[in-house]
């Protein structure tokens, strides 16, 4: 056959659909191993479970009981009267997930189990059997446990209510549910400890401030009494303008002076009656229900792996023998 020939004979089609089909027994095959893997990997894995706690700002909560939607109170706290920064919900995530809350939370104690959490982590968590082949000498067994610790305890805030939900993963169901009420108390203490500093911060920075007021107001109206004392008996335009000149210096000072007094004498007030708590809306629980492994997940995702593997091969094939 000739070059033009070759050239002139059309290329057969063909169906991708009609070619997979003829392979059903390659998909049978691909498919039982795969369910079979996604089976065997659930079962090594160690069921794990899920306990919670919501909450809530405990000023959020008394707006909502008084009619207050969100922005309301957003808008309550834009004008000076909570503490900014402090109550979001996003500086609760921030402390969660912080190495020394982590470390802090493994020496909690755990009633009727003899022992803290680090080391209920270190001799009574499972593995699945693939982590047991290797050997984790090399890794520091603290960074290990504290990493952990890490992964098990997560926050997720809802910005809409200004909630923030505490989580805390355990393979013990009881232990999951006591160590999210500790993490609670812990986070709590946190809160309170940088709240604190904060307002002594605050107020020494307002002390300053109203002390260098002070010191302005006393200039000025030094300055206008003196010059108001030695210009008595004189009427002239002059001296007029130079003594209103100096009355608006001092009503100036004045007035910036009480405005920093006022607020060295809140930051005093909230140094005296500071609390800081938070609502809880939803108490711990001991879960019933596992959350993980999912098996329907292995499976779903082992056997979507195994169809588009076994397409590519039978394709690969059929096109390689055209």
């Amino acid at each position: 056959m000739s070059v033009e020939e070759q050239e002139e004979r059309p290329t057969p089609s063909w169906s991708a659909w009609d070619v997979c089909r003829k392979h059903w027994r390659s998909y049978a095959v691909a498919l039982t191993v795969a369910v079979a893997t996604a089976v065997l990997v659930a079962l090594s894995i160690p069921r794990t479970y899920s306990a919670q706690v919501k909450l809530s700002d405990e000023s959020k909560e008394t707006d909502l009981l008084l009619g207050l939607n969100s922005f309301a109170s957003w808008a309550k706290t834009a004008m000076g009267s909570d503490h900014e920064g402090l109550r979001k919900p996003s500086i609760y995530a921030q402390i969660v997930q912080s190495p020394i809350f982590a470390e802090e939370l493994s020496r909690m104690p755990l009633k009727g189990y003899c022992k803290d959490y680090y080391h209920h982590l270190l001799d009574d968590r499972r593995v699945p059997w693939w982590e047991s082949l290797w050997s984790g000498d090399s890794i520091d067994e603290k960074a290990r446990i504290i990493h952990l610790i890490q992964e098990n305890v997560r926050s997720k805030v809802q910005m809409r209510y200004n909630t923030t939900t505490l989580q805390v993963t355990d393979q013990d169901p009881v232990v999951a549910a006591m160590m999210v009420d500790s993490a609670r108390i812990l986070l709590q203490r946190h809160l309170a400890d940088y709240a604190r500093d904060r307002a002594y911060r605050d107020l020494e920075t307002a002390a300053e401030k109203a002390s260098q007021a002070r010191e302005r107001f006393d200039k000025a109206r030094n300055a206008y009494v003196r010059y108001a004392d030695s210009h008595q008996d004189l009427t002239s335009p002059a001296s007029t303008s130079e003594e209103d000149h100096l009355m608006k210096e001092y009503e100036s000072a004045f007035n910036a002076y009480s405005a920093d007094l006022e607020r060295y004498r809140r930051a005093e007030a909230f140094v005296g009656k500071f609390s800081f708590s938070f609502a809880v809306i939803k108490n711990a629980t001991v879960p019933m229900k596992p959350t993980g492994p999912s098996t329907i997940g292995y499976i779903l995702s082992l056997a979507f792996i195994a169809l588009v593997l076994t397409t590519w091969w039978v394709l690969f094939n059929y096109r390689r023998q055209l």
